[in-house]
């Protein structure tokens, strides 16, 4: 990882360059990837300050801290940023067990070749209602079903209204 230091009315001296250098270090066994981080380091009357931005490949951290000591200074913005780290690492730990999770048992059998027969399953009945088309599009529409299962009034026979992923009705009748 690269480090790049700026000095505001203080002097990077090589210890402080090897304090810094080796807590950002101890950020590498918690993310993988990250390739620069910039220190800034500023004194203004005895107020010694430091802000460090840790750039990574699909991360980005920054923490900063304010003490009367710079050597303080550098451990306190360094332990946050082993926090965030911390943070990031196991967002991504609880995104991939999630995304493993989301694996349906169809795609699985699939996977493992292990062959897996159709199932039928009851949704629920519902009795078989003579009524017109407009009748079971207004029925239809007012429920969050996929599709309605009516006998045509006019036809006597068994017809199927279902709704369509472009917003529109489709019918399903049987043919003479």
């Amino acid at each position: 990882m690269k480090i790049h230091f700026t000095g505001r009315q203080i002097e990077v001296s090589p210890a402080l360059r090897k304090v810094a250098e080796e807590r950002l270090a101890k950020l590498d066994k918690f993310l993988d990837h990250l390739m620069e981080a910039h220190v800034i380091l500023a004194v203004e009357k005895r107020r010694h300050r430091a802000e460090v931005v840790v750039h990574g490949r699909h991360v980005t951290l920054s923490a900063a801290g304010e003490t009367a000591d710079m050597y303080s200074t550098l451990s306190l913005v360094a332990d946050r940023l082993e926090r965030q780290a911390k943070k990031h690492r196991d967002k991504i730990k609880v995104k991939k067990k999630r995304d493993g999770a989301r694996i349906s048992p169809r795609r699985l059998a699939r996977a493992s070749s292990i062959p897996e027969s159709p199932r039928v399953v009851s949704v629920d009945s519902s009795p078989l209602k003579p009524m017109s088309l407009e009748e079971a599009l207004l029925q239809l529409s007012g429920t969050e079903k996929e599709f309605l299962v009516f006998c045509h009034a006019s036809s006597r026979r068994v017809s199927v209204l279902y709704r369509r992923k472009d917003g529109n009705f489709g019918l399903i009748e049987p043919e003479t």
